[in-house]
């Protein structure tokens, strides 16, 4: 049995916002508080992912199941949110933010247990928009793949620098939801304003000037460094993609959980030594055709933001950075003022 140091911070949450999927139970389908061992297997949902696909060509996922004795089995999907909230998934990616959704959606309490993507959303317009800002798009059409994820922390700025209400079905702009693939074509031909796009999946507009990124290029993450966080230089807040489980199935499983964050510590390994190799291997993943797509795309990562997280594991000072994002989330409404943050647990690299 290997050792590792498990340290549970602050508490359970129940979030007033309306979830987006419905079940009982929790992520395994076992009653609340309850989790059945789970025998060296972990059964992980996530959106496709080039480092997970690396890690698997590579032989590097195979080796170090074999070598620990536990296999991570995995199935692929955008909608990671209603595979957990159903009951068929113990471990998911999500963001930080959604977590307090999660609980509400399976009544079973959450822990956020390890990083991996920081949000790199852009707000973006066609080049002819003369919006300076968010707060200039009031009434206008913003697109974006999601009811939540990016649109809950694009609302949360809206809010709070704007008092505008960034929401589907109503509120001060007309949300136009659609698949991530087209956001940015919609607003360069016009049947949208503005976006909330991925970089990596705007390359064709943004390479060519079709659309323009407000806020010089900041991302959500360089957005809240530079306006939120207490540490300015730490551009790991808010996070997108977070591991999250039921508290219950990572307490039962330890063995799992560390070895879990072990592989992913060693895909982003991967990334900071293999990025364009990785890139020229899933072209696809980063939307991404031709030679110059691929040196906008690194240049953009160069000199403009590498949303990788330096490690997988999260420490006390990580956690006391990601959790000032419920601070924002509750003086704009859409956090009750009476909720608790969302547990973290702290799992320790082996030596």
């Amino acid at each position: 049995m290997r050792h590792r140091t498990l340290r549970w911070m602050a508490g359970l949450a129940a979030i007033g916002l309306a979830a987006s999927a419905c079940a009982s139970g929790g992520g395994s389908g076992q009653a609340e508080g309850e989790a059945e061992d789970a025998g060296g297997v972990v059964n992980m949902v996530m959106a496709p992912d080039p480092v997970w696909k690396w890690l698997e060509d590579q032989g590097i996922k195979q080796e170090m199941e074999e070598a620990a004795g536990i296999q991570i089995l995995t199935s692929s999907s955008w909608d990671e949110f209603g595979v957990y909230a159903g009951g068929h998934a113990d471990v998911i990616s999500a963001a930080t933010y959604e977590v307090p959704d999660l609980e509400e959606a399976t009544g079973d309490p959450a822990t956020v247990f390890g990083a991996y993507n920081t949000d790199r959303s852009i707000l973006a317009v066609r080049a002819d928009n003369p919006a300076q800002s968010i707060c200039d798009l009031a009434g206008q059409r913003i697109a974006t793949f999601t009811n939540v994820s990016i649109t809950l922390i694009w609302g949360m700025y809206a809010k709070d620098k704007c008092d505008l209400d960034l929401q589907a079905g109503g509120g001060d702009f007309e949300l136009v939801v659609t698949d991530i693939q087209n956001l940015a074509s919609l607003v360069a031909r016009g049947d949208a304003d503005a976006c909330l796009c991925l970089p990596d999946f705007g390359i064709p507009e943004l390479s060519s000037n079709q659309i323009k990124p407000l806020y010089d290029g900041q991302s959500a993450a360089q957005f809240w460094a530079a306006n939120y966080a207490g540490n300015s230089e730490d551009v790991t807040h808010p996070q997108t993609n977070v591991f999250v489980a039921r508290e219950a199935w990572v307490e039962r499983n330890p063995d799992e959980a560390q070895f879990l964050i072990e592989l992913w510590d060693r895909g982003i390994q991967e990334w900071q030594q293999h990025r364009d190799e990785i890139i020229a291997a899933y072209p696809e993943d980063f939307a991404v055709r031709t030679p110059e797509e691929m040196a906008f795309l690194q240049d953009w990562l160069d000199n403009r933001f590498d949303w990788f997280v330096p490690t997988a594991f999260i420490d006390d000072a990580w956690v006391e950075g990601e959790t000032e994002v419920f601070d924002l989330m509750r003086e704009t409404g859409f956090m009750g003022e009476d909720v608790e943050n969302p547990s973290f647990t702290t799992l320790q690299p082996e030596s």
